[in-house]
């Protein structure tokens, strides 16, 4: 797992990056975990925002929604099969060259 996920930035700021085996940027991987966590009630886009207004029960209950998630992402890396894994179409790229 550690080649395909990265946490970048600098506390109370960062972001998940998700990589491909080539260290590209992978809508395709990163796809599959929005969808996981997003099952489980935490809204992801890839920055983390954390402030006091977060409770301790916020921060454990999303630790848990990305330990499933994360776990599901293992296997499907695994197994080389992120696509069927997803009940929709991946992310797409939000600015694209013209």
């Amino acid at each position: 797992m550690e080649k395909h996920t990265q946490s970048v930035g600098l506390p109370p700021r960062t972001a998940l990056m998700f990589l491909d085996e080539y260290g590209n940027n992978s809508l395709l991987i990163k796809s599959l975990f929005q969808q996981e966590v997003l099952k489980r009630g935490v809204l992801f886009g890839a920055a983390h925002c954390i402030s006091f207004s977060h409770s301790s029960e916020d921060i454990d209950m999303t630790l848990a929604a990305y330990f499933e998630a994360l776990t599901i992402l293992k296997s499907a890396l695994e197994d080389g099969d992120i696509e069927s894994k997803l009940e929709g179409t991946p992310i797409q790229p939000v600015f694209r060259p013209l």
